[in-house]
């Protein structure tokens, strides 16, 4: 069969010639590559924290004693180190020689894999120092030095065989490079790592560095510890928007004042804002004579039992300057408590401090009960009282408890016993919270929830502007809010990224890295179009890793789809149908949401869209979008012919793009649709490369939008030179 209109051969079941793009009677399916499920399952490209950890001078104690008891020695050490890895779900890659390799954030996501990795690597320097020290060898405890990257990598398998992976990328090579000029028990950071731990890291700043076999010298950082907790302020004092939800919480201080406590759970998505809010909260309490104590879950601590109540015990000591243990004796072993109930309580103490910190408190171990059950009633039982003495002793206070999803699971009676306490006395307890289940679900159930939403488009605009220091122009907002949902967090984000470095995996404008022109942002129509910052790839990422595998391939072939997906789409780009329940639990974890009752979905707004699609290796993306076009061309009642044309670019296939493109342009221009038609015109000069045929595209461009209707839209698309 031939194209009536210019004679080239066609395929059986295309609806468009592949010679000049006009639409063809037969339809019907092209052949596909096979195996889609194994594209996507194959490997992906993902954001990691890598981890290099080497002994120092493992030569020289070679060369100078035993070679038996310098292994003994080393074999403690890199013990300590896998033990450290292992307790913050890091994955050792391998061993390198005196050296261990990690990874954060593979084969699982967190969106604190930063944060774990320098939590690490503290954990490691003071482990292999306690577990070397009581050894001959050399008559001094080893030491480390340590580098940590984080960037993109891809992730795949080495060989057929499915336990044999590998990691490549930037990230790998440059921590390895910064642990080489590490000095001893030195912790260095690049700036992505530093970024991407969102202030949770003291750090100091050791200056640009030219890193052996780099061209470009990166800033390198002297990691100190753990920071003291700061949410993200904007350079101004105030928060956009919330102004409901800031009543709201204003209230629980002024009841506090009155005499009444209260809780109260602030409820909201990963970067909604919760701990800005409630820090502003801290500073209206602390403003107002109350004392706050702020205790912070981890993810990492999820399955450390207790934690919760130690971390509590430490804050309130560090409020007045001492250490857990004694503050404890001084709220809980007061005269007027029974001799009896006194060493049930002192025996629940010395079990948690047996196994974990708690500063202060010798944990004799007569004193620990056998009976578990005893341990957990006691426990719970001297937290109620804890806090009804921590009012007594300093009056009305607020207790903010963020991140409560990660509540480790033993503390949830301990914080159901303080709730009891905050109806009764001059107690404030304010949780923070993102949405489904935790620990502590039975204890919220009858607590008033505050849901925090997207902001509104102005709100968005807002934002923006204080993140860069300028105006937003209207359009450019617009496009900025559908894209965020509103996110502050997103928000902030992406913004930076137009202004500088952090962009991953997404092709940037030239406007995307301009400063900002007369206190506005140019309204140009393709302004705020960064690609996807780093530090919401890992966040979202996370998101995406928590899914189960099935779950996840349905979500990454629908973004090869699109924004906008249907059921039956996928399903035959997929080569299966997919089980229902696989939708309900995307929808449940708000990574999509149906569009109406005919199987129609979309993503709950691009970033998440994007995130799952530049997870994709590039060779499956290619392969799926050729998937889509055969498929698009197969449907009967057509698709747009400039969505085919963008699938077929998409997977690399320009000598079928092109002429899609080319009569896509045609169409939109007999419509009298300008901006569309030159952007048609403009993606297939970038197609066809440089020469005369790109110029003549670029002319059509222009013509088409010098012939437009009065009143139609002729601004330039962004890429138009």
């Amino acid at each position: 069969m031939r194209c009536g209109a210019c004679g080239a051969p066609t395929r059986p079941s295309a609806r468009f010639c592949d010679q000049c793009g006009a639409p063809l009677d037969a339809t019907g399916g092209a052949d596909r590559a096979t195996r889609p499920r194994e594209d996507v399952e194959s490997g992906d490209r993902r954001i990691v924290t890598a981890l290099f950890a080497d002994l120092v001078d493992y030569v020289r104690l070679v060369a100078e004693h035993d070679p038996e008891d310098v292994r003994r020695k080393v074999d403690a050490a890199l013990r300590a180190m896998v033990a450290a890895i292992k307790a913050f779900d890091g994955t050792r890659e391998k061993f390198i020689g005196d050296a261990v390799f990690a990874v954060f954030g593979w084969p699982q996501g967190h969106d604190d894999d930063a944060l774990r990795a320098a939590h690490c690597a503290l954990a490691i320097r003071e482990a292999v120092s306690r577990e070397t020290g009581g050894d001959g060898v050399a008559g001094e405890p080893l030491q480390v030095h340590i580098g940590i990257a984080t960037g993109e990598v891809v992730a795949g398998f080495r060989s057929d065989d499915a336990l044999d992976w590998s990691l490549t990328g930037p990230a790998v090579t440059t921590a390895a490079r910064i642990q080489g000029i590490a000095r001893p028990n030195e912790i260095l950071l690049d700036e992505a790592t530093v970024h991407a731990a969102r202030k949770g890291l003291d750090v100091e700043d050791e200056g640009p560095q030219l890193l052996r076999g780099q061209t470009r010298p990166i800033r390198v950082f002297r990691l100190l510890g753990e920071a003291t907790f700061q949410p993200w302020r904007p350079p101004i004092g105030t928060v956009v928007g919330r102004e409901a939800e800031r009543r709201r919480l204003r209230a629980v201080v002024d009841g506090l004042v009155a005499g009444h406590g209260s809780a109260i759970v602030v409820d909201g998505e990963a970067g909604m804002g919760k701990s800005r809010l409630m820090s502003d909260l801290a500073d209206e309490a602390r403003a107002a004579g109350v004392a706050v104590t702020w205790v912070d879950n981890v993810s990492y601590g999820s399955r450390e039992p207790y934690r919760f109540g130690r971390a509590l015990a430490q804050a309130v000591a560090d409020e007045h300057g001492t250490d857990s243990g004694t503050m404890t004796r001084r709220l809980l072993f007061t005269a007027d408590v029974p001799a009896e109930r006194a060493q049930r309580w002192a025996g629940a103490i010395a079990a948690i401090a047996r196994d974990a910190a708690f500063s202060g408190w010798e944990a004799e171990a007569q004193l620990v009960p056998t009976d578990a059950a005893q341990v957990a009633d006691a426990i719970h039982e001297l937290a109620g009282h804890y806090a009804a003495r921590l009012i007594e002793v300093s009056g009305p206070r607020l207790i903010i408890v963020d991140d409560l999803h990660w509540l480790d699971p033993s503390s949830a009676g301990m914080v159901d016993a303080i709730v009891s306490v905050a109806a009764e006395r001059q107690l404030a307890i304010v949780f923070g919270t993102r949405p489904g289940p935790t620990a502590a679900d039975a204890t919220l159930a009858g607590i008033e929830r505050l849901r925090l939403v997207g902001l509104g488009e102005p709100e968005t605009r807002q934002l923006a502007a204080v993140v860069a220091g300028a105006e937003l122009g209207p359009s450019d907002g617009r496009r900025l809010h559908q894209r965020t949902a509103g996110n502050p967090l997103f928000i902030s984000e992406t913004v930076r990224a137009i202004f500088g470095p952090g962009a991953v995996g997404v092709s940037v404008g030239p406007a995307a890295t301009a400063s900002p022109a007369d206190g506005r942002l140019p309204d140009d129509g393709g302004t705020v179009r960064p690609g996807l910052p780093m530090t919401l790839r890992a966040l979202l990422g996370a998101r995406i890793d928590a899914l189960g595998e099935e779950a996840r391939t349905v979500l990454r072939v629908a973004s090869v789809v699109g924004v906008l997906f249907e059921e039956p789409v996928v399903a035959e780009v997929l080569g299966e149908q997919v089980d229902p329940e696989i939708y309900a639990r995307l929808t449940d974890a708000s990574l999509i949401a149906p569009i109406d009752a005919a199987a129609t979905w979309r993503f709950s707004h691009p970033l998440i869209h994007d995130a799952a699609y530049w997870g994709l290796l590039g060779s499956a993306r290619r392969r799926l979008h050729a998937r889509v076009a055969d498929l698009l061309e197969t449907i009967e009642g057509g698709t747009a012919i400039g969505v085919v044309a963008r699938h077929r670019a998409a997977a690399g296939d320009h000598v079928r793009a092109i002429p899609l493109l080319v009569h896509a342009a045609e169409k939109a221009s007999a419509v009298g649709a300008a901006a569309e038609a030159a952007s048609f015109w403009m993606e297939a000069a970038d197609l066809v490369g440089p020469g005369p045929e790109t110029e003549a595209y670029r002319q059509l461009a222009r013509a088409a939008l010098e012939a437009a209707p009065a009143g139609t839209s002729t601004s330039l698309p962004s890429s138009f030179a």
